[in-house]
């Protein structure tokens, strides 16, 4: 693993090799916040696996850092190659944005946070409420060319320095604007006339990390699991990122330990993970589900993940499509802190909001993508996943400031949704390992991947160079798909008949039936969840995505995706049928009885 040694970021003139400005590359001591002031901060420094090298080059500005976006400059007629390019934190993971700039060509990358995002434009901001002063900035974990996190306060100079150069940022990109325009920063393309020096000097340490596992085995069906888990490493004191999940999982194992003490035992075995270097690419939970992939797709039934439990007071969650009827069932039994109203209500009413919709009838479950430890076990694993937590207040995260004086003060002080979160982890866990019959919905993943390939329509429509019959185009495109959706959605409504008749005949006294009905309904209830549990290993594709292929998961479809921008109509088809392919596969398997 490596650890700082010296980093820099100045702005200086090439030819007199004067010093214009220089980076502080610091967060700011607050007074009264101990956390600020811990003399083992680390400075502005992304964990990085090859990053060693000085560069002396002038700067471009590119505002979120997504292929579209730099499609956009060279469209402008704006050239990234060789250049240091700043963009802004948000639209996209920091590891893509970086990935992105050197597919351009460019050397280097500065990611700054913009007050618009988490700044002083949400709200007041540290210490005098929860929201980025202006000398935070976002530690994290980044590969490929070289790249430092900025604060707003840092990036401001460099901002300045391509004020006239270029292009104006509004007239090349949607939202490229950010919220230095209070203090008159315009935003321009550049390049700048100035240079760049970017440094970003590491060493490298043999590091032992540690994870800690626990287990509970269960007394029906041991060789079947329900694994929990959350992070323990953190960028800085991490009071929300990830001690407010840290703290949340020791309480439930703690209640999980009193049950045990009363003499319950769970059905199914439940595994408790507190992973470490998360913040280091998913090392943990990755080396983990890598070493036990075999026995984890044979026996274990879900993920839940909780990394930050409390960075806000709205709860969100994403998750695996046969997971939403269990979160909604789930969360309308635990009350949201301080009001009459459940955690089911609150989510609906900030869903609606987010949604602009009034009239919305089930709140927002959102695909899984990566960021955390769900991310092995989904994408790779196909083992369905939940990741959750109280967000919304984003301003403190990966810095200094993400402290204890700041989630007292400002996000939860009586600590009451540390306490509804474990309420609902515990919940959900116990649902997993206790329900005779689980109550996942493979309806569900039909309905959603039908979504899914609605959206990619769409998009493939854009794509297509010839429009005098784009309808029959697409539809041809998208042919065997297509069918094997509906072939998927008729299957999954086969199931879940099947799978209501037993919830019913179980509620009726399966167990003090004779003998043979007995026993059919016992086989009856082992074969359902064997199709609910492993539906999602239907959607591994061996051979992974195209250009990491270490993802496996195809349910959005991002191979196509790619293949639809790159023009590559050929490879398209390939894994259109390879798609297709799966999902039959899938619809098979929900039949088999």
């Amino acid at each position: 693993m490596n650890y700082p040694v010296d980093q820099r970021v100045a702005l200086f003139n090439a030819t007199t090799s004067n010093v214009v400005y220089e980076a502080g590359l610091k967060e700011d001591v607050i007074p009264g916040d101990p956390a600020s002031e811990d003399p083992n901060n680390l400075p502005a420094f992304p964990r990085v696996l090859s990053q060693r090298k000085r560069h002396l080059v002038s700067l471009s500005m590119q505002i979120t850092g997504s292929l579209d976006d730099f499609k956009a400059l060279k469209a402008a007629g704006i050239s990234i190659k060789d250049k240091v390019v700043l963009v802004r934190y948000g639209g996209m993971t920091r590891g893509l944005k970086v990935y992105a700039a050197g597919l351009g060509g460019a050397r280097g990358v500065l990611i700054y946070s913009d007050p618009a995002d988490d700044g002083y434009v949400q709200g007041p901001v540290y210490p005098d409420g929860p929201w980025r002063p202006e000398s935070s900035f976002q530690l994290t974990s980044i590969n490929h060319i070289p790249s430092l996190p900025l604060s707003y306060r840092d990036a401001e100079p460099l901002l300045r320095a391509l004020k006239g150069l270029g292009k104006p940022a509004k007239d090349v990109g949607d939202n490229w604007v950010g919220g230095l325009t209070s203090k008159g920063v315009e935003y321009w393309t550049g390049p700048s006339e100035l240079s760049v020096n970017l440094l970003n000097k590491v060493e490298y340490k043999i590091t032992p990390i540690q994870n800690v596992i626990a287990r509970i085995p269960g007394w029906g069906e041991p060789n079947r699991a329900v694994v929990i888990g959350n992070h323990r490493d953190a960028w800085c004191a991490g009071a929300s990122d990830p001690s407010s999940g840290s703290a949340a999982l020791l309480e439930l194992s703690r209640g999980l330990g009193k049950l045990l003490k009363l003499g319950w035992r769970p059905r199914r075995t439940i595994i408790l993970g507190s992973w470490d270097a998360e913040e280091y690419s998913l090392i943990g939970s990755t080396e983990w589900v890598e070493e036990n992939r075999s026995w984890l797709k044979a026996e274990a039934v879900a993920y839940i993940n909780v990394d930050g439990a409390v960075g806000g007071r709205r709860y969100a969650v994403g998750a695996s499509p046969v997971f939403k009827h269990l979160l909604h069932e789930a969360t309308k039994q635990v009350p949201y802190p301080n009001s009459n109203q459940t955690v089911y209500d609150v989510w609906l009413r900030d869903s609606a909001r987010n949604a602009g919709d009034d009239k919305l009838e089930k709140p927002t479950v959102f695909p899984l993508g990566s960021g955390s430890d769900f991310t092995a076990f989904m994408a790779h694993a196909g083992i369905s996943s939940i990741d959750m937590g109280f967000g919304g207040y984003v301003g403190s995260y990966h810095s200094n400031y993400d402290s204890f004086n700041w989630m007292s003060k400002f996000v939860d002080p009586d600590f009451k949704l540390h306490q509804a979160m474990t309420r609902l982890w515990g919940l959900l866990t116990i649902r997993i390992a206790d329900d005779p019959v689980l109550d996942l919905k493979p309806t569900t993943y039909a309905e959603e991947l039908q979504q899914y390939l609605n959206v990619i329509e769409k998009y493939v429509a854009s794509q297509i160079p010839d429009k005098t019959d784009i309808e029959w185009a697409v539809a041809k495109k998208f042919h065997n798909l297509r069918h094997a959706q509906h072939n998927l959605l008729r299957s999954a409504q086969y199931l879940e008949r099947r799978l209501q008749y037993l919830q019913r005949v179980y509620g009726e006294g399966c167990q003090m039936a004779g003998n043979r009905r007995r026993a059919r309904c016992h086989q009856l209830r082992k074969s359902i969840n064997e199709r609910v549990a492993k539906l999602e290993r239907h959607f591994i594709d061996p051979s992974g995505i195209p250009g990491r292929e270490w993802y496996k998961h195809i349910l959005v479809f991002p191979a196509l995706a790619e293949a639809a921008e790159d023009g590559d109509w050929e490879a398209f088809q390939v894994y259109e049928e390879r798609a297709a392919g799966l999902v039959n596969d899938a619809a098979r398997f929900l039949r088999k009885f």
